[in-house]
């Protein structure tokens, strides 16, 4: 959920007068719960990425927000070489935690608390902390079970935000790829999203009593606990698949109405102006059909993926998409990929807010079509039934209510569809990576003071540790 390219800067005297401008309706829990993605997507599961969801213990958020990373020790099973080096043990150039052997002499390593050189604490003993398999085994197996039952590679993400911030920290450098529990724990304790999920999620709301809020009294919870959050914790895996990062969306709607449509991905790519009314037409279809009325708030951001179809390949007619024969049959339906909030957190990339709460809507709709809640459905089961990441069969496409031919409604709001120009500023920023001013795990921060080389150092460790436990199972 959160993106924080738009959240709001330092108060400065240039950006004063501009924030003064920019008046945001209030922002309720709830419009935030309604959100997160197992609320939405029981109800959208057909138009959406085949996901499991998966409920957190108090167990395992403590462990996410805890500075160490510690991984499971599956892989330790098999005796090492006598020449072998331990490449599970790393520690940071500038330490701050202590590698130790557990007691129990069950050949696994972890990472313990530094002391804090006060005299009081020199005589106390050690805190040993397990390895995750060993900490909270059900669940650990629960992933491995659902990684496997997605075909064994997938995507995490937590209510809201998936962690892209630490995908240029993975073996696989800038891709959410993870085949183990490893991979994800990695990536969610190294993500600043991640972290934002569990302490900043309603930040600048307001109260409510009513719609999906889950939260009881905080007063007798622990930390962790979901009445304490003030949500239930899932983690989310999605069947991972190779996306044409051309081809995914963002999509504003203001009183239900679709009225602004952006690419995420702020490249160039010629070939999209040609494909500009299969885009706004696939876009529409989706949220006529299963969104408009449906959504509990009417105001939201959704983010899409329009998949090519098979055989087609977007990307191979370049400059001349504009002239090739029947563009429309290029592209196969949209995918719901998230839903985000109607608040400054969301990135509004080549638009801005200012210009959205500006936005006059001549028809707008008030209510929702039903019952604003999600259908009960065991959020603990297969939640498999959802599409595939990669593009549909063709009749699949018939069956969700694609049709070129789709019924332009007099009174719907004429939705802009803004571009990347070629000499648009945005096409041109490649000096930095996406994300890269969130990346920042405790591991890396004490990386980085160890001088210039620190970064490099923790990211090749980290790879050397994936590739010495591939190779041994």
């Amino acid at each position: 959920m959160p993106e924080f390219h738009s959240a709001p800067q330092p108060a400065t005297a240039a950006s004063d007068e501009a924030t003064e401008e920019i008046r945001f309706p209030p922002v309720s829990r709830d419009h935030i719960l309604y959100c997160s993605y197992d609320y939405w997507f029981p109800k959208y599961r057909k138009v959406c990425i085949k996901s499991r969801i998966i409920p957190l213990p108090a167990e395992f958020i403590e462990y996410l927000r805890e500075d160490s990373i510690i991984l499971s020790d599956e892989s330790h099973g098999a005796p090492k070489g006598k020449d072998e080096d331990d490449d599970d043990d790393w520690e940071p150039s500038n330490p701050t935690m202590r590698h130790y052997k557990s007691a129990d002499e069950e050949k696994y390593d972890v990472f313990l608390d530094a002391d804090d050189s006060d005299d009081d604490d020199d005589n106390a003993p050690p805190v040993v902390r397990l390895p995750p398999n060993k900490r909270f085994p059900e669940l650990h197996q629960r992933i491995k079970d659902e990684i496997a039952a997605l075909g064994g590679v997938v995507a995490p993400k937590l209510n809201w935000s998936a962690p892209k911030d630490a995908a240029e920290l993975m073996e696989q450098k800038n891709t959410m790829k993870c085949r183990t529990p490893d991979d994800i724990y990695f990536m969610l304790k190294s993500s600043n999203f991640v972290s934002h999920d569990l302490e900043h999620a309603f930040d600048g709301t307001t109260p409510t009593t009513s719609g999906p809020s889950r939260s009881a009294s905080a007063s007798a919870s622990t930390p962790t606990s979901s009445s304490a959050l003030g949500f239930h914790p899932v983690l989310v895996l999605r069947a991972y698949f190779d996306i044409h990062t051309a081809l995914e969306f963002r999509c504003f709607v203001k009183q239900r109405n679709l009225v602004a449509v952006t690419p995420r991905d702020l490249k160039y790519y010629p070939y999209l102006e040609g494909l500009r009314s299969t885009i706004l037409e696939r876009t529409k279809t989706l949220f006529h059909s299963k969104l408009q009325f449906t959504f509990p708030s009417g105001n939201f951001v959704f983010d899409i993926y329009i998949p090519e179809k098979r055989g087609h390949d977007v990307g191979d007619v370049g400059d001349n998409e504009a002239d090739a024969p029947n563009p429309n049959g290029r592209l196969s339906y949209a995918r719901l990929i998230d839903i985000n909030p109607w608040a400054p957190r969301t990135d509004t990339l080549l638009f801005d807010w200012k210009e959205l709460l500006e936005l006059k809507i001549p028809t707008p709709f008030l209510g929702i079509v039903g019952d604003s809640g999600v259908a009960d459905e065991d959020q603990d089961g297969d939640q498999g039934d959802g599409v595939d990441g990669e593009a549909a069969d063709d009749e699949t496409e018939d069956d969700s209510g694609v049709d070129d031919d789709d019924d332009d409604n007099d009174d719907d709001y004429n939705t802009e569809l803004r571009l990347v120009d070629e000499d648009d500023p945005a096409a041109m920023n490649f000096s930095s990576a996406p994300y890269s001013a969130h990346k920042l795990p405790k591991e890396v921060v004490d990386a980085s003071m160890a001088g210039e080389g620190g970064l490099r150092e923790f990211a090749q460790q980290w790879q050397e540790i994936v590739q010495s436990r591939e190779q041994r199972r």
